[in-house]
């Protein structure tokens, strides 16, 4: 049984915010946020689909991850390749939290809470984007700019923890 919010100082019990976050940005910072002040236990979940091919290995993304949920006690990062609602179960969780910045965010995103809910019983809370500015990043704007060598520029759309890793593991 979930506990429901009945004021600030109680939170739901728990929720997985799943991404394959290549690479974690700011926008995903503040859904992340947004969800650790919500749930008591939030599962930041790196999703991984052996047949996409990724900008950055597995170790980088989980590094990046942890160095951005590090601030937030109440955030654990995890990582899967399996169905996120399997994922969920295993977890007790009792929401997955996704953010939307657009309608084609939107659109798909229904399209997946549907799925999940009907295979593995469980909630989305979309979170939409309350930031216009945060609505224009996406990972793949981000790495479009480390492809032209824009460093500075992806740094400034990722968290601190994010660029100093990038800069760390050799990415120039």
């Amino acid at each position: 049984m979930t506990s429901r919010k009945t004021d600030n100082n109680k939170k739901l019990a728990s929720a997985i915010f799943p991404g394959s976050f290549d690479p974690f940005t700011i926008g995903h910072e503040d859904i992340l946020k947004r969800a650790s002040e919500t749930f008591e236990v939030v599962y930041l979940a790196l999703m991984i689909n052996p047949e996409k091919s990724y900008f950055f290995d597995v170790e980088t993304r989980l590094a990046i991850a942890e160095g951005a949920a590090k601030k937030y006690p109440n955030v654990k990062v995890i990582y899967d390749e399996g169905m996120l609602f399997s994922l969920a179960q295993r977890l007790c969780c009792s929401a997955i939290v996704k953010g939307v910045r657009n309608a084609e965010d939107l659109d798909y995103e229904i399209k997946m809470a549907r799925y999940n809910k009907e295979h593995g019983g469980i909630e989305t809370l979309l979170l939409p984007c309350l930031d216009e500015e945060l609505g224009k990043i996406s990972s793949t704007y981000v790495r479009s700019l480390l492809k032209a060598n824009e460093l500075e520029k992806a740094a400034s759309l990722m968290p601190c923890e994010a660029a100093k890793i990038i800069v760390q593991r050799g990415f120039k």
